[in-house]
């Protein structure tokens, strides 16, 4: 049985370790055994909840960029697991197992999920990649813009980049009526008031400044807005609200648990990112069934479909986020129908169980290659 490694640049809360919590703790053990995770970073959250389901974990500890000793720590490890696999997610894991490639006489196959960061990487960091990225055996994208992205930009050969898309397990994300009454409460809310949420981690390229100001050009209506989460712009973005005068429309209540419950309070679910892969948080609203109003930006359409699932608007662009908040605002009847098929839609293109049997099949092809 093949043996799998999973090293991560960091295990805080985020899209790209919340695949990694996934894969490691729900892969088939019939088919592969994990032999541990390793962080590059500190122990995180996922670190936390995949050492509490019993599987090894540890960490190099790096609160610093890696340096080339750092791989030679790393390929102490993998020597010491040798696993057949190693798959490696997020920049700085990525080039620091392409290096302990060279440092470890055990061989092994790596696998690499880079995800939309690389989008905003340095030139500097981008000719790290270009000089070590023939040691991939196959890198895995999150979505067909990000696969193209690697291509295209990147010159990956177009024969080792692989889309497998992002999954949520439905199970998880029930409407909970007892959890939309006392989020509502804790907003103090009226029982006519719509609820805009998003969620995400508040820096530049999530756009909530362009929600903000949408609802400075919604205060004549019902509409109200909560944004979850926490981040580098959280000052600028509580300034902008004062600025606006939005104190009575608009919430920055932090980085809260229980998404679930939050996500029973929405009404709508706002994605106004200047660029994204396929975000889970985007899917996990969908899963439970809220209508999207989301920027038009890379994988996104992949999984929103304008008119039918949400809709679909320019990044930065408030005039026509307001007015698509609006449209869907006055029409409840189609936020019901856009809710409906928006869990339909993650139902058949976008389960846990999918994703889950398209890494374990992509594992097993780079295993049997030669």
């Amino acid at each position: 049985m093949a043996r799998i490694l999973f090293v991560s640049t960091s295990t805080t809360v985020g899209g790209a370790e919340k695949t990694l919590h996934a894969l490691a703790t729900l892969i088939d053990p019939k088919r592969c055994e994990v032999a541990g995770v390793v962080s590059l970073k500190p122990a995180g959250e996922y670190a936390r909840k995949i050492k509490g389901q019993g599987f090894r974990v540890e960490s190099l500890g790096l609160t610093r960029a890696p340096r080339p000793s750092d791989a030679a720590r790393l390929a102490e490890i993998i020597t010491r697991e040798r696993p057949d696999l190693v798959h490696a997610l997020m920049y700085q894991a990525i080039q620091l197992c392409r290096l302990a490639k060279t440092k470890t006489a055990f061989p092994f196959k790596l696998v690499s999920s880079p995800r939309v960061h690389y989008r905003t990487r340095s030139i500097w960091t981008l000719l790290v990649d270009r000089a070590l990225k023939n040691r991939d055996d196959l890198l895995i994208a999150e979505c067909d813009s990000s696969r193209d992205f690697l291509i295209r930009r990147l010159g990956y050969a177009p024969d080792r980049v692989r889309t497998i898309r992002n999954g949520v397990d439905l199970a998880g994300w029930p409407v909970s009526k007892a959890g939309r009454r006392k989020r509502r409460l804790e907003l103090r809310l009226g029982s006519g008031d719509l609820l805009v949420g998003a969620v995400g981690r508040l820096d530049k390229q999530k756009g909530f400044s362009a929600l903000i100001e949408a609802m400075a050009r919604l205060k004549n209506t019902n509409l109200r807005c909560v944004i979850l989460g926490d981040g580098p712009e959280r000052a600028r973005l509580e300034a902008l609200v004062r600025k606006r005068e939005l104190e009575k429309f608009v919430r920055l209540p932090g980085e809260r648990g229980d998404i679930a419950s939050w996500l029973s309070a929405f009404d709508i679910y706002c994605l106004p990112s200047l660029w994204e892969g396929l975000p889970n948080a985007l899917l996990e609203a969908m899963a439970l069934g809220l209508p999207v109003v989301a920027s038009a930006v890379d994988g996104v359409p992949e999984a929103v479909k304008n008119g039918g699932t949400g809709l679909l608007v320019p990044a930065s662009n408030p005039a026509a986020l307001a007015d698509a908040l609006k449209e869907l605002a006055s029409d409840p009847a189609r936020r019901a129908a856009m809710g409906a098929a928006a869990r339909a839609r993650v139902a058949d293109k976008f389960t846990l169980r999918r994703m889950i049997d398209e890494y374990e099949n992509a594992y097993a092809a780079v295993l049997a290659a030669d």
